[in-house]
C-alpha cells in the first residue's frame, strides 16, 4: 500500500465512480482500476462495489475509508512537522479567496511573499464562495480562503484563521429618512436590521447562508427586496449611492471607511460573527510550498487584525505558530 493508492481510493469514493476519479486526477481510467485492484489484493478484502452507476463502499471499504483518510492526514501532519528541516524551494501556490477577504489580504499577502525572495510564487483567484469551494475540490487551487459555512469534511482539511465581526454598512451621505437612526451609532441590534432595505446574496453564497441562519435562530425576517448583482463592488456602489445597506465584515470596507465613503456599525443581540478558514484538499499530501504559504497567510491575517482592518478575534490556532493543520 502506498500514498498513490490511497489517493486513488479516496478520490474514487469522493467522486462516486472510477471514470470521474480518472478525469479528476487527469490520468487513464485503467490505471485507476489497476491501482484499486492491487490495493484490494493487498488488503485481502473487497473495498468497492462496482456497477454501471458508479461505486459504493463495501462494509470492509467503510472501515478502510476511515483509516485511509487518517493516513493521508497523518502524512500531511508529518510533512508539516518536517518543514523547518526542508531546504527552501521554489514553488507556485494557487490561493483562492472571496472578494471581501481579497480586499484586506491580497496586497499585504503579496508583500509578505515577495519578502521571501524568489523561492515562492503566489497566484490569487477571487470568486464567490461556491466557486472557491469548487476550485479546491477539483484541485484547481492549493488553498481556499473561505467561511465555515462552506466546510466540507469529505475533502477539506481546515485551519481556522479569524472570527470576524459582521457590521451593518451604510452610506453616511444617504438622505433617506430611515437612515437617520444610524448616524453616530457604534452598535445595532439584529432585529433593527429588519427596518432597513438590505442588499444581500442568495443562500448559495456563504454570507447568504449565514444571514438566513440568523433569521431562523432569531425569528427576525430581513428585507431582501433590493436587487443585488451578487458582486461585492457593485453592491458597495449601490450602498454609497444610498440604495440600501449591506451586512459585511470590516475586511470588505475598511478602505472605504478610511476614505469617509461608508460607515459600519457592529451588529449585536445576537452578535454576528463568522469563522474564516484556510482549507486544503485532504486527498493530496501537502507540498512544502503550500505549507509555507499557509504560515504566511496566518502571519498576514494577524497583522491585518492588529491594524483593525480585519476586526474580530483571532482563532486559537492562529494565535500561535502552526504546528499542524486542524481537520474540519
Amino acid at each position: 500500500m502506498n500514498s498513490k493508492q490511497l489517493q486513488y481510493f479516496l478520490t474514487t469514493v469522493h467522486k462516486g465512480s472510477i471514470a470521474s476519479a480518472a478525469r479528476e486526477m487527469d490520468i487513464a481510467q485503467p490505471a485507476v482500476s489497476q491501482q484499486l485492484a492491487t490495493l484490494e489484493r493487498e488488503m485481502g478484502a473487497k473495498l468497492l462495489e462496482r456497477s454501471f452507476s458508479g461505486v459504493s463502499l463495501t462494509p470492509a471499504g467503510e472501515v478502510f475509508f476511515s483509516h485511509a483518510t487518517n493516513l493521508i492526514e497523518a502524512m500531511n501532519l508529518a510533512k508539516s512537522a518536517m518543514q523547518p528541516f526542508w531546504a527552501q524551494k521554489t514553488g507556485v501556490v494557487k490561493v483562492a479567496m472571496l472578494p471581501s477577504i481579497g480586499n484586506v489580504l491580497s496586497m499585504p499577502l503579496i508583500e509578505e511573499v515577495n519578502q521571501q525572495g524568489a523561492k515562492l510564487k503566489l497566484e490569487i483567484s477571487t470568486g464567490p464562495s461556491y466557486s472557491v469551494k469548487g476550485w479546491l475540490e477539483s484541485k484547481q487551487v492549493d488553498i481556499a480562503l473561505t467561511y465555515e459555512q462552506d466546510i466540507d469534511s469529505r475533502f477539506m482539511t481546515v485551519t481556522p484563521l479569524i472570527n470576524e465581526d459582521l457590521h451593518l454598512v451604510y452610506s453616511p451621505n444617504a438622505i433617506s429618512e430611515g437612515y437617520d437612526v444610524l448616524h453616530g451609532r457604534e452598535q445595532i441590534a439584529f432585529w433593527e436590521l429588519s427596518q432597513l432595505p438590505l442588499l444581500s446574496p442568495g443562500t448559495k453564497d456563504a454570507l447568504g447562508k449565514l444571514i438566513a441562519q440568523y433569521e431562523t435562530s432569531t425569528g427576525v425576517s430581513l428585507k431582501h427586496d433590493k436587487a443585488y448583482s451578487g458582486q461585492l463592488m457593485t453592491g458597495l456602489r449601490q450602498v454609497m449611492q444610498g440604495e440600501g445597506v449591506m451586512i459585511l465584515p470590516s475586511s470588505a470596507v475598511f478602505h472605504l471607511e478610511e476614505a469617509g465613503l461608508l460607515k459600519s456599525i457592529r451588529i449585536i443581540e445576537p452578535q454576528m460573527q463568522r469563522l474564516v478558514i484556510a482549507a486544503t484538499n485532504k486527498t493530496s499530501p501537502l507540498g512544502d510550498s503550500v505549507l509555507r504559504m499557509l504560515r504566511i497567510i496566518q502571519t498576514t491575517v494577524k497583522k491585518e487584525q492588529a491594524l483593525s482592518h480585519w476586526r474580530g478575534s483571532l482563532s486559537a490556532i492562529n494565535t500561535a505558530s502552526m504546528s499542524g493543520l486542524a481537520t474540519g
